[in-house]
């Protein structure tokens, strides 16, 4: 309350004494004494919605007022009767009383309307933010609804923690929109592969197969000839093991789950190094696989995922040194590791991203080591890559046992 509104509120506290004090007098030798005390009550409690001051100013202006006009001898503060200043105790104590609750009262309702008034801005403003759909525009509603109730604090701080959720519902909402596009994408993306891939596998066993029959009978054709046939059946055959790591990465990103069994690793090994016997040319292959070494596994995949780390470590092993495979059993678990002498992996290096390829200009499409990761992931396993020591990398894959080891069979012979 400002100056002017506290001299007002006094002012107001001053004049209703004098017109109950009028008001006695107009009615003097018609009422009692206790009457005349009565009216002083309502001036008080006028004067009590001005606050606490101006009903304690009027409750002591009602006793003197009471005394001097009509307490005997009149016009004076003397008092005859000491039974007055019992009466001028409990006037004075019953205004100051009314006056308190009044003042209170006045108290609680102003702060009801500014709770109101403030709960009324915080839900428009959480309003205008659940409508914003940008960042800038849930600021801007803050700015707006802050500035309207400035330096309440505690308007700010809950304008602050609103914004803070909405601004986090919108982030949330924008990553789930990328997320849908995202997979949308990547759900067109496979679809479109796997089509291409199944309608290019036809036409393409066919060039392979013919190619490969005029390379068989080309005994009396010159050598440019046969190197070119060489040539396009050895681009066929890469081009179908490309078309094949798109069905395979295809089908294991479907979500299809891998026909496992028991099989020994030794044969999946020795078929895999088989058809890349060309490829492997020139190097020196170490295996190492115990004997009976089983794995529960989907015996096609695990071919596929073989071809493509031995093609990978083809690739950047230079002819003359040595790539290693090694198979070791767990106790839950078949470990197959591919050593080879390449340029080894930078830490951070993102190898089994599809469409990622290696700094070298080894041919590839980027897609041997994704579908790797794929058919390892399908298998609820795994595989990791790391430096190999005296040079290169070595690849771990493992394959979780998802049933009982088998019992080997023991021979009945002598």
């Amino acid at each position: 309350m400002n100056g002017s509104s506290r001299l007002r509120s006094y002012a107001i506290a001053a004049l209703g004494v004098a017109l109950a004090t009028l008001a006695g007098e107009l009615a003097d030798g018609r009422v009692t004494l206790a009457d005349q005390a009565m009216l002083y009550l309502p001036a008080i409690l006028v004067a009590a919605l001005g606050g606490r001051g101006p009903s304690l100013v009027a409750a002591a202006l009602s006793v003197a007022a009471f005394d001097f006009f009509f307490v005997p001898p009149r016009l004076t503060f003397a008092v005859n009767d000491a039974r007055s200043l019992i009466t001028f105790a409990v006037m004075f104590g019953v205004g100051t009383a009314i006056g308190s609750l009044v003042a209170r009262l006045r108290t609680a309702e102003a702060a009801s309307r500014e709770r109101e008034r403030r709960t009324a801005a915080l839900l428009a403003f959480t309003r205008d933010a659940a409508a914003a759909s940008e960042v800038g525009e849930v600021l801007d509603a803050a700015r707006r609804h802050v500035t309207e109730l400035r330096d309440d604090q505690a308007f700010v701080d809950a304008v602050g923690h609103q914004a803070a959720v909405a601004v986090g519902r919108l982030e949330l909402a924008s990553a789930a929109r990328e997320a849908a596009l995202r997979a949308k994408a990547e759900e067109l993306r496979s679809t479109l592969l796997s089509s291409v891939s199944h309608d290019l596998r036809t036409p393409l066993a066919a060039i392979t197969g013919m190619a490969t029959s005029l390379r068989d009978l080309a005994g009396d054709r010159s050598a440019e000839e046969r190197e070119a046939l060489d040539t396009i059946v050895e681009e066929a055959q890469r081009l179908s093991r490309i078309l094949t790591n798109l069905l395979s990465i295809t089908k294991v990103e479907s979500g299809a789950e891998p026909r496992r069994e028991w099989v020994p690793l030794e044969e999946i090994i020795g078929s895999a190094l088989t058809r890349l016997e060309r490829e492997l040319g020139g190097r020196e292959i170490g295996v190492d696989v115990p004997d009976g070494a089983l794995a529960h596994v989907d015996p096609i995949l695990v071919e596929q995922l073989l071809l493509n780390l031995l093609e990978n470590a083809a690739k950047h092993t230079p002819p003359g040194t040595s790539i290693d495979v090694r198979v070791s059993r767990q106790p839950d678990r078949a470990v197959l590791e591919i050593a080879d002498r390449g340029p080894g992996v930078t830490a951070g290096a993102r190898v089994f991203d599809k469409f990622v390829r290696g700094k070298t200009s080894a041919p590839g499409a980027g897609l041997g080591l994704a579908v790797c990761r794929g058919i390892a992931v399908a298998h609820h396993g795994g595989i990791d890559v790391a430096a190999r020591d005296g040079g290169g990398a070595t690849f771990a894959v493992w394959f979780p046992d998802e049933e009982p080891l088998p019992e080997p069979i023991e021979s009945d012979a002598p």
